[in-house]
């Protein structure tokens, strides 16, 4: 295989893909809808943990990643991204107040997301089906002290969540983050109910 290289003017950007990450949080309304309850700081601080959530980063200490980069920015509608610190005072104002209210405005833009798109059935003999793949997925957090990090059913010491994923494409329907050491059926009834 050939490659061309060139030299060019032009800014080049990792986060490109932000741009339509912006675009889907505007359509799908990622701003939470009582603002008399959360701040405007608190919202942001949402925005910021999903925009590296689709960046791939799970931390809100690698927002120093984008601090500065403007196409970051400017898809999320910010005039500047909070620093890691001020990020965890909202991340933990929040948790200590709402976090049955977050989740269930999360849930709420997820759900917005997926009525938008077509999901493809599998074909069977008796009719399409549309399916919801379930399952308990263990991850590794050896070596840490993180609150609810135990040894799993896989050998580590970590997490053991649980996913559910619809349609052949696997857009996520729900999940529920578990500590490690609870049993792969606990609490599986209501979170089956959960996600009917």
């Amino acid at each position: 295989m050939n490659f061309t290289i060139d030299t060019t003017t032009n800014v080049l950007n990792n986060t490109a893909g932000m741009a339509l990450v912006g675009k889907v949080f505007n359509d799908i309304g990622l701003d939470l809808p009582n603002h008399s309850l959360i701040s405007s700081q608190e919202n942001q601080t949402i925005k910021i943990m999903a925009g590296l959530i689709a960046q791939g980063r799970s931390s809100y200490a690698e927002v120093d990643l984008f601090r500065n980069d403007p196409l970051f920015q400017q898809a999320l509608e910010f005039d500047s991204v909070y620093a890691p610190e001020t990020i965890r005072i909202y991340l933990d104002r929040l948790a200590g107040r709402f976090t049955p209210y977050v989740l269930s405005a999360l849930e709420t833009v997820n759900m917005n997301l997926l009525g938008r798109v077509k999901m493809t059935p599998i074909k069977t003999e008796l009719g399409p089906y549309l399916f919801v793949d379930i399952d308990v997925s263990p991850m590794d957090n050896s070596g840490t002290r993180k609150e609810g990090v135990g040894r799993t059913y896989k050998g580590c010491d970590g997490y053991a969540p649980i996913f559910s994923y619809i349609g052949a494409e696997g857009y996520m329907l729900n999940c529920e983050l578990r500590p490690g050491t609870q049993h792969c059926q606990k609490g599986t009834p209501e979170y089956l109910e959960k996600n009917l």
